[in-house]
């Protein structure tokens, strides 16, 4: 899990996976685990100030031997997660999805 830059220097965020916490994550860290195969559900929420959006999730089906990579963004004050390689903006998926 990575923090995108522009994610904002006084910003952290919570991350559960399968409705455990399991960090929070500040500026200039990351955070690694091993989960085992199947289906995972990972969910982010901010955890610098009160007022902003309410948790979002991603679920992941974790295939053995695998490395999956995630980044927090921000878009439109929703927080959300980006798997690696992919950095479209929820606005931008909507803007670009089939008519």
């Amino acid at each position: 899990m990575k923090r995108v830059p522009q994610f904002g220097w006084n910003l952290g965020f919570h991350l559960q996976i399968d409705g455990r916490s399991v960090a929070t994550i500040a500026q200039g860290h990351d955070y690694d685990s091993w989960l085992p195969a199947g289906r995972h559900l990972l969910t982010v929420v901010t955890a610098s100030y009160a007022g902003l959006p309410q948790p979002t999730s991603i679920t992941v089906n974790v295939e053995p031997g695998r490395t999956y990579v995630f980044t927090a963004m921000w878009d439109s004050n929703l927080i959300f997660l980006s798997p690696a390689g992919m950095w479209l903006t929820p606005g931008k998926e909507w803007e670009l999805r089939a008519h």
